[in-house]
């Protein structure tokens, strides 16, 4: 029998749905390839055919209107982006000129429709569905491994739409083969959806929460990348086993680079592990960033170590001896002692501090005045470098000192930053001309105009220097994920801020801060990157309880080593600023003339920002997995109670009565359910009736189900009356007669 158009509507509707999701994937692709006149043409073509081939129409007709209404929308589209402006009535020469103004725009469009009526036409049938299915996810995958472009949101999209169609087409062959059956489908469409719901959620579930699994061969096109860093033994053969990540120790003994304070930041990137291994502990009554080191010149790759900078020191560094800082006219300081405690046998290249050093004071039990010549203080990048070539030997002693100072005393000048002062105050007013440092806002002649694109496209709204910067800021914070073990698989662009920014969207604090300075540079906000450690942790009470002689101070590790960002605001001084998203910079803002506190400055709402790199799927949120996995939990969940509803209740009742039910009891208790079912199907019973009776009058309004009944009555009363002669067999028989008195009332005729 063939079937109507009327009849199989709902599988050329879901036909054409599916379609839609799988063309609007590519699309989503072409972003950033077309103009947006084009990507909006294409898109309200597509939504406009697809909608008229939804009417029920004659195919003549269907057509006519498609015409009609695609190029009414292409007019109204291209008028609107400014592409043609309409004058006067629609003569024979304005609608030439018309059709020329639409040039190329159209033909973009008119293949779109073209293809769309080709796949609605010709891919039919399960297989011709799975081939097209498969063909695209090919092409996906191709995209997303040789282009900077990360498509695995839209390779999810064509997936559920393919299982979404192959669903629909095995229903419709089944509607084709079977119309009887599938009228019983039909009575029963809640079941139906239900279980196909359940099956998507369990796909959802799983695919969702898939731990990330390294691959066990390395594909053939990441191979040919990485052709030339070796593949055997000798140096540099472990790419992870060099110092290229800023925030790591080099170790090239071991095939696993771990956290830590780095040594060489001119080659950026690369993963790493945690350590957990003790630095130092602070004692400090303010917490701070405890910084080390600063670098302004940007190679591409990374940052040139300080002997590039061409730095100009001031000496100094002996202890309690006063060190000379740069001022800011316009920002308060508050002086701090921190008392740093080295846990550790490691020499440093700085001595560690919270922000602008005053003075340093050695309290090794050794006189200080071995260590007066080993530090050198850089007082433009507020640094405190040590030299242990100059550490001399005491004269008491045939032994020399310890090459790096166990404790020392810090005096900062902790900043008090007027942010209300400094949030409004405007370009001209921070940097009158001529008072920027150039030093500070180098870019390399080669580096990619779509960093600089991007970064003023972040910051449009933002009216000061300030403002642009927290809008950065919050960017950074909103729209990359963090991870100590980037895919730098992604990485296409030679140079590091580029592809953090358009191909790898992921990586570590080194990945955003150097990011925001140099797109803060682009702007022409002076920036320099700093690396150093966060706070660490402070002793929990109980902790302190058992140790009082530690006392508060916090307890520094090499997890806790850490880069941020410093940007410059004229009389304001340098203000830190912290893109990586998970921590929080420790600054102090004064609030008005007598309140100093920690502010919890709310960031700038950036999700709805785009990144030009891509679509609106590009990226999904932590919190947005997190709901779609809570979603389709509490779908199987409600499912697998609904399914073993039964189970479950002889579960509760036998916990309910305290002991093992037998098989008469559960006949009895099976036998009451039923009852209860039935009343809400629309069984009428009264409080008065016996049960006798109420199956009986049952029995006389549905013909149909008496056999079943006077069954199920019968077992009923010898489970009640003869318990002893009631076995597992019987208890198997009313089971078998529940289930189909259940599927006989599904729905009422």
């Amino acid at each position: 029998m063939k079937l109507s158009e009327r009849t199989y509507s709902w599988y050329h509707i879901l036909s054409v749905i599916c379609i839609w999701i799988i063309a609007f994937q590519w699309i989503d692709f072409t972003v950033p390839l077309w103009f947006q006149a084009t990507t909006t043409l294409v898109t309200v073509t597509l939504l406009i055919v697809g909608a008229v081939e939804l009417l029920p129409l004659q195919a003549g007709w269907r057509w006519t209107m498609k015409l009609i209404v695609v190029m009414a929308s292409w007019r109204v589209v291209l008028v609107g982006y400014g592409v043609y402006t309409p004058s006067g009535p629609l003569y024979p020469d304005q609608l030439r000129d018309m059709s020329l103004s639409f040039q190329p725009y159209i033909w973009f469009s008119l293949a779109a429709w073209f293809l769309f009526e080709l796949i609605l036409m010709a891919v039919k049938g399960k297989a011709r569905i799975m081939l097209f299915l498969a063909g695209h996810l090919i092409v996906f995958a191709a995209l997303d491994s040789f282009t900077p472009y990360h498509l695995w949101m839209n390779v999810a999209w064509i997936v559920f739409a393919g299982l979404s169609w192959l669903a629909g087409c095995h229903f419709r062959e089944y509607q084709l083969k079977f119309p009887q059956g599938w009228g019983v489908l039909k009575s029963h469409p809640l079941q139906i959806a239900g279980n196909i719901i359940v099956v998507f959620a369990c796909v959802l579930l799983i695919g969702t929460n898939m731990p990330t699994v390294s691959p066990l061969l390395t594909d053939p096109y990441t191979a040919w990348v990485n052709r030339n860093s070796g593949s055997g033994g000798g140096e540099g053969t472990v790419e992870t086993a060099t110092s290229s990540i800023s925030t790591l120790a080099p170790n090239f003994e071991q095939a696993v680079v771990v956290s830590g304070y780095s040594r060489d930041d001119q080659e950026l990137g690369g993963g790493f592990e945690f350590s957990y291994s003790p630095v130092m502990s602070v004692d400090s009554s303010v917490r701070s960033y405890w910084q080390g080191e600063t670098r302004r010149l940007y190679t591409g790759t990374g940052w040139l170590d300080y002997l590039s900078e061409g730095r100009n020191n001031r000496g100094g560094g002996g202890s309690e001896e006063f060190l000379l800082n740069d001022p800011a006219p316009k920002t308060e300081t508050m002086q701090v002692v921190q008392t740093i405690t080295m846990q550790n046998e490691q020499i440093y290249p700085i001595l560690f501090g919270g922000y602008a050093i005053a003075k340093v004071e050695y309290l090794d039990e050794e006189s200080s005045a071995s260590f007066s010549s080993s530090a050198t203080w850089y007082p433009e990048e507020a640094e405190l470098r040590w030299d242990p070539s100059h550490v001399a030997v005491l004269s008491s002693s045939a032994e020399p000192t310890r090459l790096y100072p166990r404790r020392y005393a810090i005096t900062a000048n902790i900043p008090l930053i007027p942010l209300e002062e400094v949030r409004e105050a405007a370009y001209q007013e921070l940097y009158p001309e001529g008072s920027r440092d150039e030093q500070y806002l180098q870019v390399p002649s080669d580096f990619p105009e779509r960093v600089r694109l991007l970064a003023e496209q972040i910051t449009s709204e933002g009216d000061t220097p300030y403002k642009k910067m927290e809008l950065l800021q919050a960017y950074l914070r909103q729209n990359f994920e963090y991870t100590n073990k980037p895919d730098i698989s992604r990485k296409q662009s030679d140079d590091f801020v580029d592809s953090f920014l358009f191909e790898i969207q992921q990586g570590y604090c080194d990945y955003f801060s150097t990011s925001m300075v140099m797109m803060a540079r682009t702007l022409g906000i002076p920036a320099r990157w700093v690396k150093g450690y966060a706070p660490g942790s402070q002793p929990s009470p109980e902790t302190l309880d058992r140790f009082p002689e530690r006392g508060m101070a916090y307890q520094v590790n090499n997890a806790d080593a850490h880069s941020w960002v410093e940007l410059h605001f004229g009389d304001y001084g340098w203000i830190p600023f912290e893109p990586t998203p998970g921590f929080n910079a420790p600054v102090l803002y004064k609030q008005d003339d007598s309140v100093v506190a920690f502010a919890d400055i709310e960031q700038p709402d950036m999700s709805d920002h785009k990144a030009a790199s891509g679509g609106f799927m590009d990226r999904v949120s932590p919190q947005v997995l997190r709901i779609i996995s809570m979603i389709s939990a509490a779908v199987i969940l409600v499912w697998a109670v609904y399914r073993f509803r039964s189970s479950l209740y002889f579960v509760f009742m036998r916990m309910r009565i305290g002991h093992k039910l037998s098989a008469a009891e559960k006949t009895v208790l099976e036998t009451m359910r039923v009852v209860r079912a039935l009343r809400w199907r629309g069984f009428e019973r009264s409080e008065e009736e016996t049960l006798r009776e109420t199956f009986a009058h049952w029995s006389a309004a549905n013909p149909n189900l008496s056999s079943i009944l006077d069954d199920l009555l019968q077992e009923f009363e010898l489970a009640s009356y003869s318990r002893d002669a009631y076995g597992e067999e019987r208890w198997r028989h009313v089971r078998d007669l529940s289930k189909e008195l259940f599927r006989n009332t599904g729905k009422r005729r």
